[in-house]
């Protein structure tokens, strides 16, 4: 892997329980991935100003290696971006005193800005004079439980969304993690894994329909469903 920058992690990146929070290292992962695909040649306005295309976060899995409640220094590290079908892939590390304390793999799928119709990252690499490097295969589908219980409503935010206008993809984690109940009650929880696939992007005023299932062994599976009845996203958070 190689090295692409240091960073500092403060203490209001910590949580309830005082540990760096899941919504933390994903914003850390997003930002990094941000800025190795604009370090590529890929940058956003650029696209969109040439290709009318812009980027979108598909899916994410987070690994959490070491619980880490101390602000302190750390470096992000990545892996060639590989191409893995429609998704563009980028696996980062986040790393203290040579040790992983985090591990991220971020999809990234490509769109035309105005019809939302998905263009091949090759096109793309391609367009701008950039390698394309195949991967092996990105994460696979998450397959949600029928018997979902309903729990809350949440109304998007015009300050939740992103340059594209949408709900920012680390806003789900929050999301995930109360429905979760993972800061709920005295006793500390370890997150593990969070899996998370978005597949309809929420605007704001729109409204979001929780729903989970308790697994019973530490998993908690977790869906949104926006006002119009179609399914935002879908994920599996991991506890110890």
């Amino acid at each position: 892997m190689e090295k692409l920058y240091d960073i500092f992690i403060t203490g209001d990146e910590t949580d309830y329980f005082h540990y760096v929070s899941p919504t933390s290292y994903q914003k850390i992962a997003e930002a990094a991935n941000y800025h190795n695909v604009k370090r590529m040649g890929l940058e956003m306005h650029r696209m969109m100003a040439e290709l009318n295309a812009t980027w979108m976060t598909a899916s994410m899995h987070l690994e959490i290696c070491e619980d880490i409640y101390e602000a302190g220094p750390a470096e992000v590290y990545v892996e060639p971006m590989m191409v893995n079908r429609v998704l563009l892939t980028q696996c980062l590390e986040i790393r203290r005193d040579g040790r992983p304390i985090a591990r991220c793999e971020i999809n990234t799928l490509c769109v035309d800005v105005r019809t939302r119709k998905v263009i091949r990252p090759e096109t793309v690499l391609e367009h701008f004079g950039i390698p394309v490097i195949q991967g092996a295969g990105s994460m696979e589908r998450l397959t949600m439980p029928e018997d979902m219980e309903r729990i809350e409503a949440i109304c998007v935010r015009y300050s939740d969304c992103d340059l594209n206008q949408h709900l920012r993809a680390y806003r789900y984690t929050d999301y995930v993690c109360d429905a979760a109940e993972y800061w709920s009650g005295a006793e500390r929880k370890k997150g593990r894994h969070l899996y998370i696939e978005y597949m309809g992007e929420c605007q704001a005023k729109q409204i979001l329909e929780l729903y989970k299932k308790d697994e019973g062994t530490g998993g908690t599976y977790v869906k949104g469903v926006r006002d119009d009845g179609r399914e935002s996203f879908k994920a599996y958070f991991v506890v110890e």
